[in-house]
């Protein structure tokens, strides 16, 4: 399988996914034009954590999208994040009460981040392909707001429970 890189290490887009620059667009409609098989780099853009990835193997089109919150596991900025929004606070948490909210997170198989995939008839044009993209973006921003309200849920009622007295 040929390997295109249609970013050169750079962003293949700028506000979202589809919304291309000319050089990665060019790069992907020349991949389009052989009827070799291929596989490009995971590529992003430059305004939102998302990346997307497009295969062609036989007779279909693999295109997949992966679309970030901020570091949920690592760093603590989605939960302080979310601290915020639910109790307007900039309180530090405790790092057990955030290990307990990553926990909780795991119980509830909330993520940071939502990945999909589709696939597509090898003869997709590049704007079927363009299409599917945005359609997986949408999909897995949908999906991260639900995961964050339920982070949000999480946090608070951590924090109610950190305030409520325990007799």
């Amino acid at each position: 399988m040929k390997y295109i890189e249609i970013s050169a290490g750079k962003y293949a887009s700028k506000w979202g996914l589809t919304d291309w620059y000319p050089e990665a667009e060019e790069k992907l409609r020349a991949a389009l034009a052989q009827e070799d098989n291929f596989q490009t780099e995971w590529f992003g853009c430059k305004k939102e954590i998302r990346y997307a990835r497009i295969s062609r193997e036989g007779d279909t089109i693999l295109v997949e999208v992966s679309a970030h919150m901020d570091d949920l596991w690592e760093e603590d900025d989605l939960i302080y994040d979310a601290l915020w929004e639910t109790c307007h606070v900039e309180e530090e948490l405790q790092e057990e009460i955030i290990d307990s909210i990553r926990d909780a997170m795991i119980d509830e198989g909330i993520d940071d981040h939502t990945e999909l995939s589709e696939e597509i008839p090898a003869t997709s044009t590049f704007e079927e392909i363009t299409e599917t993209i945005g359609k997986l973006e949408d999909e897995a921003e949908k999906n991260n707001r639900i995961m964050y309200k339920d982070l949000c849920d999480c946090v608070k009622a951590h924090v109610d429970y950190m305030n409520t007295e325990v007799l």
